[in-house]
């Protein structure tokens, strides 16, 4: 039976990519999809979608406001981050200077600020040469996010999680530790376009 989606997508990533890329990897479903902006869960709370999901930065701020998602909602979560820096010890990789890096570059530079994230993410995600993803503002919100929100680990089973194995943004090991439901995909990495593949094989969790 058709379902209905409303995903936050990731930090950068143009939402009509990502659009595109869940219709392709799960053609029977209805999918909305929004960039991760600060009215984004407000959305999410108000769309009376059968399925949420989330990924990357999208997943963590699901996941970072589980206790106001009704717990009837059947939640999945692709790359989801615990917390993003690699000193709060859940999961994250990203030393907090190289996100000090991309806050102070990105007024600037905005450009070359989300390359040098798509690099460090692995991701062959090319920049359109007349747009950003989604405002400016936005991406340094989103950013702010990255760099604060940490997740209840006690809540982390209401929702699905699959991550890659060579995802260069998750540390498996602490990542299973704190979060014993979470699947692993082998040859997958940060893509979404591979982890909605994954989705999709397992018949969505």
């Amino acid at each position: 039976m058709a379902k209905t989606w409303i995903w936050i997508s990731g930090w950068a990533i143009y939402p009509d990519q990502f659009r595109s890329a869940v219709e392709l990897a799960l053609p029977e479903d209805s999918h909305q999809v929004l960039a991760p902006t600060p009215d984004a869960l407000e959305r999410v709370l108000a769309s009376g979608a059968d399925r949420i999901g989330g990924y990357s930065l999208g997943s963590l701020i699901l996941l970072s406001a589980l206790e106001q998602i009704p717990e009837v909602a059947d939640i999945t979560c692709l790359a989801p981050f615990i917390s993003f820096c690699k000193e709060d010890q859940l999961g994250g990789t990203t030393p907090k200077a190289t996100l000090q890096t991309l806050q102070k570059r990105l007024q600037k530079q905005p450009a070359k600020t989300l390359q040098l994230f798509y690099r460090l993410a692995g991701l062959s995600h090319p920049l359109a040469a007349d747009r950003l993803p989604y405002p400016i503002e936005h991406l340094e919100w989103g950013l702010e996010q990255l760099a604060t929100l940490q997740v209840k680990t006690t809540l982390l089973g209401r929702a699905k999680a699959i991550v890659g194995l060579t995802d260069p943004l998750i540390e498996e090991k602490e990542m299973r530790s704190k979060w014993s439901t979470c699947h692993f995909i082998n040859e997958c990495d940060h893509d979404y376009r591979r982890l909605l593949v994954a989705l999709s094989d397992m018949g969505t969790l």
